[in-house]
């Protein structure tokens, strides 16, 4: 017995070295006060003042003040008609035409891969179905090769027409070529500025046996997915300082400034079919704009969050209730309808009141990674404060904290379990 109580006796200084120890990584999370964790300048705040940047310039790290944002606040807002007054519709919501635009006064231009009719009258020879090469060409009997790629159905006649002529296999008044497409190809464009991700895409896949056999053998082909929305929509879609109204579309040295925002306000658009080599520019305003950040044709349907919500480790995804619907959310989520989905928000209000959310998101206009937090009693009384509330971006990471209550509660616990054993002696 007496031997007991001397080991339980040279046992108090390390209990207490151990109490002392648990209780400083109970206050753990003030170890990171030091971190900027305010809403100011955060990108995911529609109040943003905006960054200052030049394009076709990397952005400089630091932020820059002053950039007047009030006039892009209702960029792609949806319009509101009145009934009971008539509807003046301004001369600029015109969509473009061969009429009034250089480049769409070129037609449809052929890509390498487009699938083509050529039908001479008496040339048995040469009539057939040929597929544009990767170079741009296509190949006839006899002939041989001629530029194809970026040229009208009505150019190429022209030069097949002469090619018979000049090989004296026609006569000037006997050549007669039509050319019909019967297949818009997959092309690849280049899309750079405010999308999330710039770089080249593919637009325009076709998933193989999508075509019937009416439509094989009728003379002509219609795509909706080769069109400047879908190349933009590839880029993974517009990010919310994208300038809508001055997309910039170059295309063999020509280039045109186009008004998209009636994809977001339901005005006519342009949506301008493009052909292999086109460049896309969507320029950026610097400025935060809350009207884009929603689903629609040129922004994402939905993105990829990650989430960590975890008292204890998971040996699994299921047991830690993570799946694919809780990471998977619609664009236009907001922090606290994040929370929500990751298990953050409900529960005992004494314990789950105060626990804390954590964001870390990377501003893709300077590339910096922010980190903001903030309580589920603020989140949950002020959703409405675009500071205490801002937008999801995708990609970003969502982490909960416990409140103190339940930390000191698991201190208490750890204690017992260390104790208890002591008294056993």
């Amino acid at each position: 017995m007496l031997y007991h109580l001397v080991y339980n006796y040279k046992m108090i200084p390390v209990l207490v070295a151990l109490i002392a120890a648990i209780m400083t990584q109970g206050c753990a999370k003030h170890s990171s006060e030091n971190i900027d964790k305010s809403a100011l300048r955060f990108y995911g705040n529609p109040t943003d003042n905006g960054d200052d940047f030049m394009h076709e310039k990397a952005p400089d790290s630091f932020f820059a003040d002053g950039l007047n944002c009030s006039q892009f606040q209702n960029m792609g807002a949806a319009l509101n008609y009145r009934t009971d007054k008539p509807i003046n519709l301004n001369t600029a919501n015109i969509k473009a035409s061969a009429k009034n635009d250089p480049i769409l006064a070129q037609g449809l231009l052929l890509s390498p891969g487009d699938l083509v009719e050529v039908i001479i009258e008496d040339g048995e020879g040469f009539n057939g179905r040929y597929i544009v090469d990767n170079a741009g060409y296509v190949k006839l009997p006899i002939i041989g090769v001629i530029e194809a790629g970026g040229a009208t159905t009505n150019t190429l006649e022209t030069k097949i027409e002469l090619a018979l002529i000049r090989a004296e296999i026609f006569q000037p008044d006997s050549a007669g070529v039509t050319i019909y497409v019967l297949n818009w190809s997959s092309i690849e464009v280049a899309v750079a500025g405010a999308v999330f991700e710039p770089g080249t895409v593919l637009i325009n896949k076709k998933p193989i046996g999508i075509q019937n056999a009416e439509h094989l053998e009728a003379f002509g082909d219609y795509s909706t997915t080769r069109l400047l929305s879908e190349a933009i929509r590839a880029a993974s879609g517009i990010r919310p300082d994208a300038k809508l109204d001055q997309i910039i579309l170059i295309r063999k040295g020509w280039q045109v400034q186009i008004d998209m925002t009636g994809m977001l306000s339901g005005n006519l658009v342009s949506d301008y079919p493009l052909v292999a080599g086109d460049r896309v520019i969507v320029p950026s305003t610097g400025c935060f704009q809350a009207h884009l950040v929603r689903p629609s044709q040129i922004t994402p349907k939905g993105f990829r969050v990650f989430m960590s919500n975890l008292i204890d480790s998971a040996g699994d995804n299921s047991s830690a209730a993570i799946g694919r619907f809780s990471t998977s959310l619609p664009y236009g989520t907001r922090l606290l309808q994040a929370a929500v989905s990751a298990n953050c928000v409900g529960g005992k209000e004494w314990t789950n009141a105060p626990r804390r959310v954590v964001l870390s998101s990377k501003n893709p206009i300077t590339g910096e990674t922010q980190v903001i937090e903030r309580s589920v009693e603020q989140l949950m009384t002020m959703p409405n404060k675009a500071r205490i509330n801002p937008y999801l971006m995708p990609n970003d990471a969502v982490a909960c904290y416990d409140s103190d209550i339940t930390n000191y509660r698991d201190i208490a616990k750890t204690l017992t379990d260390i104790i208890i054993p002591f008294k056993l002696l």
